[in-house]
Formats: structure tokens, sequence, C-alpha cells
């Protein structure tokens, strides 16, 4: 999987950098920065909920710049998302926050405002789970039988959690004067997590899917966002 999100990673930089637009503005110094807020939307959901029936998400995503090439980050949203294994039956639904710091390691030229950045986040979610069915562990099954039980009342647990921290290597193109296009490669690594009882978190809203015994996972998100310029330094 991760390799996957790396092979898009890099195919979307390239497509990125050669589509932005050619037209450098002569506005700015070499020395004259735009300063403000840009905020968008991460367009991997609606594409995701496009190709998964059974995935709905939103996320709004938003920086400022402090300094020249600091920036400080944040993303919010929810995701809800049906799994039908053949062991368990489950939907987990609820929203994330991440924030976080964003650094520019690109020099541009005179006029531009494109950024590849090296980014860090400290994620948190309050979800709950929806246990629909499981099956049952049979060590000698004599009759091939299944030993799935669907649950005619649902079994709902709470006030979920969990908190991870993130690693983000991404760019951002201007397209147009303060129009942004972006793409990112998110590296998770989950510090702690609130259990159901009987049962585990097995995907985490803006975490993605857990796997048992491995706190690492992967995400990718592919951005429109907009920066209103505030004032220039």
């Amino acid at each position: 999987m991760l390799k996957y999100y790396i092979n898009i990673f890099m195919f979307s930089i390239f497509g990125l950098l050669s589509a932005q637009n050619e037209e450098i503005s002569d506005s700015l110094s070499a020395e004259e920065f735009r300063y403000g807020i840009r905020f968008g939307i991460d367009l991997s959901k609606p594409i995701r909920m496009l190709i998964e029936p059974e995935y709905k998400g939103l996320e709004l995503v938003a920086d400022y710049r402090l300094s020249r090439n600091l920036y400080v980050a944040a993303e919010l949203g929810n995701e809800s998302k049906l799994v039908d294994q053949d062991a368990v039956n489950f939907k987990t639904s609820g929203s994330f926050l991440k924030v976080g710091v964003d650094y520019n390691v690109y020099n541009n030229w005179r006029g531009m405002d494109n950024l590849i950045v090296v980014g860090f986040r400290y994620g948190l979610s309050e979800h709950k789970q929806t246990l629909l069915g499981y099956s049952i562990l049979e060590s000698n099954p004599y009759w091939e039988e299944s030993n799935l039980v669907r649950l005619e009342t649902p079994r709902t647990y709470n006030g979920l959690n969990g908190h991870w921290i993130e690693l983000q290597l991404g760019v951002k193109a201007e397209l147009f004067r303060n129009l942004f296009m972006g793409i990112s490669i998110q590296m998770h690594r989950l510090l702690s997590d609130k259990d159901p009882d009987n049962f585990e978190n097995l995907f985490i809203p803006g975490f993605n899917k857990v796997l048992t015994d491995n706190p690492y996972g992967a995400g990718l998100n592919y951005t429109l966002s907009y920066q209103l310029p505030i004032y220039k330094k």
C-alpha cells in the first residue's frame, strides 16, 4: 500500500509542476512575500466516495504563513466506513483534527510561490464503532457451515479515540494567482487509542486502516486551496 501511495505521489509531483501557470507575476520583488491564510479541500475524499460506496468523507485544510518558509497548518474532517470482512462486519464514523507545521524547502524564482513541503502533525480522532456481525472461531469444524453471526441489534461503542503523529511530504503548485493544487503523502505512527470492549479499532478516522500489532500507516491527500492574502512582507 505504501508503494502504491509513493508511485501516485511522485507521478502527481511532476504533473503539478509541469501544469502550473507559466505567467510569472513581476509585482513581487525578490524580497517580498505574501502572508495570509490558505484554505481548501482534500479532493481525494470525494474521489474515494465515487469508487468506494461504503466510504464517506470530507476534509478541510488550512495553513498560515509565519515566516518566509514556515507555516502553521491544520486539517479537520469527518469519515465513515463500512467494513464487511470474513471475520467481522462493522461501521466506523467520527471526526478528526490534525495540527502542526509545514516547512518549505523549495527556493522559488522571482514572482513564484510554489512549495515543496516537509510537515509534521499531531492527530486525534473522536469516533464510534458499530458492530454488525462477527465470525465464531471453530478450531475443528466438522460440518462446513457458516459461523458468521449477524446481530439483530447492532452493538455501538461510543467515546472512542485515537492519537498519532504524522510526517508529511508534499508539493503545492500555484496554478493561478493565489490558487494552489497540492499533493502529499502521509506516514502515520499511532501513539494510543481507546478500543471498544472485546473489539478493536480496525479503522480510525484521519488515520486510516489500523493493523494488529503494527502502529504504522500511510495516507495520501490531493488538495485544491485558495490563499487569502493579508499583507506583504
